[in-house]
């Protein structure tokens, strides 16, 4: 899709974002579909639109559809386990102005240790930070979007990460851009990925980053939608969402997965 474009994670994951990278090359005209460098997902959200979600869960490992009610989601996870696939379900959180507003408040008051700088990646990030970076998201249960969307080539973002002083990464944070034709979805980013090493947990680092974030997109691009998907186990990352002005949309993002596409290289 882009030049140079980098794929993260184990090398299925790779494979993964490689698959969804071309599919998307197919299906980028459609505004049915979106993709944010790691699987290409569906925004069609009726019960029978099923079918197309269970298709790129078979194509690319993964098949998303985000933003559906409890209704539509509850009906499309009976078709989807009967079709011989697994489900993971998260719970959509947005956030608006009221957000950007709370996390340039939490800026204003506090800081980084001062051990540790703030870098965005960009053309001039280094194959170096890039292993650092893919060794700490998948450490945290995160896979990085592919580097196109990382560095800003598919579309505005900001992806920040912390370095200690000996060049260690410890933290990162983004908002991204993602493509798609749907104009339900323009002037909205996702927002996340949020990684803390585990020896810098409680120190308030991905908040920090995923603040500064947050605040940039919207002083760049004008952008003041902000969306994640997150479990509902997952505390941590709903604290800090809180924190930062997200809440509940009432909305599901559904995943489809087929391990047997998934696991190929």
């Amino acid at each position: 899709m882009f030049s140079q474009n980098r794929y993260f994670g184990t090398l299925e994951q790779q494979g993964l974002e490689r698959r969804a990278d071309l599919l998307w090359q197919i299906v980028q005209d459609d505004p049915s579909y979106c993709f944010h460098g790691r699987a290409v997902g569906l925004l069609k959200n009726r019960v029978e639109d099923v079918a197309a979600q269970i298709a790129l869960a078979r194509l690319q490992g993964l098949g998303p559809s985000p933003q559906l009610t409890p209704e539509i989601a509850t009906a499309r996870i009976a078709e989807i386990k009967s079709a011989g696939l697994l489900v993971e379900v998260q719970e959509r959180w947005s956030a608006d102005e009221a957000g950007v507003a709370a996390a340039s408040d939490f800026l204003r008051q506090n800081a980084l240790p001062t051990e540790l700088s703030v870098h965005e990646i960009g053309v001039t990030t280094s194959a170096e930070e890039y292993d650092k970076l893919d060794d700490l998201t998948q450490s945290c249960g995160i896979l990085l979007p592919a580097s196109a969307f990382l560095r800003g080539d598919a579309g505005p973002a900001v992806c920040l990460f912390a370095k200690t002083s000996d060049g260690r990464v410890i933290g990162f944070a983004a908002a991204i851009v993602q493509a798609t034709r749907a104009r339900s979805e323009q002037g909205k980013a996702w927002w996340g990925f949020l990684s803390t090493n585990i020896d810098w947990r409680g120190r308030g680092i991905a908040k920090f980053l995923g603040a500064t974030a947050m605040v940039s997109m919207a002083k760049r691009h004008g952008l003041l939608q902000y969306e994640t998907g997150i479990l509902a186990e997952n505390a941590a990352s709903i604290g800090v969402s809180k924190n930062l002005g997200f809440s509940t949309s009432g909305l599901l993002d559904l995943l489809a997965i087929d391990n047997e596409t998934l696991s190929k290289r």
